[in-house]
């Protein structure tokens, strides 16, 4: 009963990162087409962009990729092929689900270590880039391959423990009714 009682509590938490993600994406994609607009009217104007922007475009690409590959987990946006499971039992289908998110779970532990050592050798280095005529740090960014990580280990660990919270079985078989009503 006990365990029960956390899932809610830890399932708000998994909202509100993924809130976060999905904001944060927006944000970042939203930034992107503004700054590649104003570069190209910069240039066709005055024959000179914006400084920077293709740097700081690269960097807002790999923040929302990192965090937009949270976001389509948590969402079960990602490409998968259903017809191949429709005939199996449930059980088998809880199973194999378990099986996949056990698979990711390990990946995203693996990436997240990678990316928390190369955060972590960035921010001794103090690893900064030229962003036009300014060099600016930017070993923050590379935080973001183990933030996502981190929220896809968590968003698994969830699916894992509580199958029924993503894992929505639909008949396969219509019912008589359902019939009825789709020849008519």
């Amino acid at each position: 009963m006990a365990a029960n009682s956390k899932i809610p509590m830890f399932n708000v938490f998994l909202r509100v990162l993924y809130l976060i993600a999905r904001n944060v994406v927006i944000a970042c994609l939203t930034a992107m087409v503004f700054l590649v607009v104003i570069d190209v009217a910069l240039r066709t104007l005055t024959g000179s962009g914006v400084p920077g922007t293709v740097e700081v475009n690269e960097y807002l690409l790999t923040v929302a990729g990192f965090l937009g590959i949270f976001q389509t987990y948590s969402e079960k946006g990602h490409v998968s092929v259903g017809i191949l499971f429709n005939k199996l039992p449930l059980t088998v289908k809880i199973t194999l689900d378990r099986i996949n998110h056990c698979m990711i779970f390990v990946f995203s532990l693996l990436f997240m270590y990678g990316g928390a050592q190369r955060f972590y050798s960035a921010f001794q280095e103090g690893e900064t880039n030229w962003f036009g005529s300014y060099l600016l740090p930017v070993y923050f960014v590379r935080l973001v391959v183990p933030l996502g990580c981190f929220g896809i280990c968590l968003q698994s660990i969830m699916n894992i423990c509580n199958p029924e919270f993503v894992f929505k079985v639909k008949n396969s078989e219509p019912k008589k009714s359902e019939k009825l009503h789709s020849t008519i």
